[in-house]
């Protein structure tokens, strides 16, 4: 079974009956081995971002901060207890006052940011992309802002799961995954309410509309969410749980041709960030994207993926 593109329904100016050819085109894989070969290279860069000093497999830590002072250390009495023997039992405090946060580190304890030593700095968060990043030993800290909540994710630098990690098993790939879907625009971009695997933590993305494809006569739909240059596709399908990351996967779409067309390659489908440790605020796919299809198509997913805290 494959899925192709949409046959009933009438797209956008075509009518109805047979697409042109250069419409049944958009998702064609003119050279199959070449195809292969730039989703396998797709799929090993991922891996090497993945194991970046900026990647998710060395997340090590997240901590919301409350208004207000916020300790940070290795002992048991601080707000924020980070792993023993890495830090000084009390090494500073998080201030907290609406969304700015503060550093203050505890005399003689050695924090830099982009190599000078720091007693105390107002943090950029990562909301822009480029947080101010501090770091004590093999350890960086930032702040992160989700929704209305500043948080201090860590990372190690020398995080076990960075030599522990197996790779990623994907499906094989299947040229027939590459698939031609429409874009429906809704009447106005609309803010969805997304949840995420933090409880309590939402995510309100701005949804321009969905894309359609058709799959064994069926057809199915996915909203798409603003992303940058590219579309944004949280899913879930009967695959999750047994074969693929239980909360579903993410795929990235590019923006739509001059007659309302993308691509969806489910080939790069991926496993979303939290799937490697729990320390990743990762949106969960909106009910109108639980496809009740199996996608055996992108990566799958093994409980040796996801890393212990350390």
């Amino acid at each position: 079974m494959r899925l192709v593109l949409i046959i009933s329904g009438c797209l956008g100016s075509f009518g109805c009956g047979p697409y042109p050819a250069a419409v049944q085109e958009v998702a064609a894989v003119q050279d199959v081995a070449a195809y292969r070969e730039s989703v396998t290279s797709w799929h090993a860069a991922r891996v090497e971002g993945l194991k970046a000093a900026d990647g998710w497999l060395n997340l090590a830590g997240l901590y919301w901060l409350n208004e207000g002072s916020n300790t940070f250390g290795s002992g048991v009495d601080q707000d924020l207890v980070l792993p023993a023997g890495r830090v000084p039992v009390h090494a500073g405090e998080f201030v907290l006052r609406g969304d700015q946060v503060t550093v203050h580190v505890a005399p003689g304890v050695d924090v830099t940011s982009m190599g000078r030593a720091v007693d105390q700095l107002l943090l950029r968060d990562d909301e822009g992309g480029d947080p101010t990043i501090l770091t004590h030993g093999t350890l960086a800290f930032f702040a992160i802002k989700r929704m209305d909540r500043i948080g201090i994710r860590l990372r190690d630098y020398e995080h076990p799961a960075l030599d522990a990690f197996p790779g990623i098993e994907t499906y094989p790939i299947d040229t027939s995954w590459r698939v031609t879907a429409k874009l429906r625009l809704y009447p106005e971009p609309r803010r969805v309410a997304v949840a995420t695997v933090v409880e309590g933590l939402g995510w309100d993305p701005l949804a321009p509309g969905v894309v359609e494809f058709e799959y064994d006569g069926e057809q199915h739909t996915l909203e798409v969410f603003e992303s940058g240059e590219d579309f944004f596709i949280l899913f879930a399908d009967a695959t999750n749980g047994i074969e693929t990351y239980p909360a579903g996967r993410f795929l990235s779409a590019e923006r739509v041709n001059a007659d309302g067309l993308t691509v969806l390659d489910f080939n790069k489908a991926y496993n979303p960030p939290c799937a490697f440790n729990d320390f990743a605020t990762c949106p969960l796919p909106p009910r109108q994207n639980h496809l009740e299809i199996a996608i055996p198509a992108g990566e799958r997913f093994s409980d040796a993926l996801h890393a212990p805290a350390i």
